[in-house]
């Protein structure tokens, strides 16, 4: 007897391999246990993560990527997250200093000609938001729920909460921009770009489908099906650093990769605006606690205090009212982008034991920058100011919004 699956026709982001299905039912399952949104997929990828037979994988463009990789007419640009990064580091069994560095040489070595960290445009992000949220906490316009995951942006829209999201890009469309549209300005880029971003998530691939910045979108699952149909031999594959973008990431948007990342960003660049002062208080670890779906806050703004959520999955978001709430930020997949559909199957135990150690490794890679916050970043205050303007102002609101 068959069971219950979930159906994929015309889904720009997940494909099944019919020969591989058994009809178990997982899928279904799982998509039921984790978000509970019936046959409208959101395309957040935790039903590939539970196939057992591997029948489910990531719609692949690693492929057409290869091909350009081989074809000099084109200048090839790849963009990586943290949350990618962390996995790949674990997979590949890279136990070095500086695992990242040795990250980047091998896209250097597939042929990749700049490579460049996605956290960049998470500061963007975190800028352009906490403006947002400052602006509509004057006007008592909230909750504000944050904009970076476009499965959850699905879900809203869908369900009638697109109100209350950021109209902020999110952090691979601030990197796509801030490639395509400001770096160009500085580097000559004499042949045809081709801009790719590498995620740990496979809703992304929908994500760009109106985008004129970004061209591909593959997953750490497909870079790793890359490094192996191209036989790099690992152990000679020199460390390199990021390609300069707009100077380093800070230690803010390297955190959007875990579940409270974007929130405690988000915050403490919003209590700056408001102000003009730091936060005393380090990164709040409750915020960043990977064990819990969904974690309260409160911050003292000095006229007022922020009660925050931080929530990851749909089902545990409908258990909240979020207008208790001033600032929510909502990811699909449990514990963040960590833990995205685009993400390596894990063999390394249960999914909060996996979950925990990506979220423990991103911190240290966090806490490695030299720059705290997305306000402290001199870099993204030059591109404001030979480019946007103000935060929040008309052109921020042209070129760094969806509108």
């Amino acid at each position: 007897m068959k069971n219950e699956r979930v159906e994929f026709l015309d889904n720009p982001c997940i494909q099944r391999i019919e020969e591989k299905c058994i009809h178990c039912g997982v899928c279904k399952k799982t998509c039921d246990s984790i978000q509970g949104i019936g046959p409208n997929c959101i395309k957040c990828g935790q039903c590939i993560l539970s196939c057992p037979t591997g029948a489910l994988v990531p719609k692949y463009d690693y492929q057409t990527i290869l091909n350009y990789l081989n074809d000099t007419d084109y200048t090839l640009v790849i963009s990586m997250a943290p949350a990618a990064r962390v996995s790949l580091t674990k997979e590949l069994n890279i136990k070095n200093d500086n695992p990242t560095k040795k990250v980047v040489g091998i896209l250097k070595r597939l042929g990749f000609d700049y490579v460049y960290d996605v956290a960049v445009g998470a500061d963007l992000t975190t800028i352009e938001e906490a403006t947002e949220f400052v602006e509509r906490l004057e006007r008592n316009n909230l909750p504000l729920m944050t904009s970076c995951c476009p499965s959850w942006k699905k879900y809203a829209i869908e369900n009638g909460l697109d109100k209350y999201v950021s109209s902020t890009k999110s952090p691979i469309k601030m990197q796509g921009y801030l490639i395509k549209n400001y770096l160009s300005k500085f580097i000559n880029f004499d042949k045809k770009l081709i801009n790719v971003m590498l995620m740990p998530c496979v809703s992304k691939k929908e994500e760009i489908i109106d985008s004129d910045d970004i061209d591909y979108v593959i997953t750490t699952r497909e870079l790793l099906y890359m490094i192996n149909e191209s036989k790099i031999d690992l152990e000679t594959v020199c460390e390199c650093e990021f390609d300069d973008l707009v100077g380093k990431a800070t230690s803010s948007g390297i955190i959007y990769g875990t579940s409270g990342g974007v929130l405690s960003s988000v915050v403490r660049s919003a209590y700056y605006l408001k102000n003009h002062k730091e936060m005393i208080l380090n990164y709040d670890r409750n915020n960043l606690n990977n064990e819990q779906l969904s974690v309260e806050n409160e911050y003292d703004f000095g006229d007022r205090v922020i009660k925050t959520l931080r929530v990851s999955t749909m089902n545990e978001l409908k258990k909240v009212d979020i207008h208790n709430y001033d600032l929510i930020e909502v990811m699909a997949c449990p514990g963040g982008c960590i833990n995205g559909g685009g993400q390596p199957l894990s063999a390394s135990g249960s999914n909060m034991d996996d979950r925990l150690r990506k979220a423990n490794d991103l911190m240290d890679v966090a806490n490695s920058s030299k720059v705290f916050d997305s306000f402290r970043s001199e870099e993204i205050d030059n591109v404001y100011k030979y480019d946007i303007g103000i935060p929040g102002g008309k052109n921020a609101q042209k070129k760094l919004h969806d509108n």
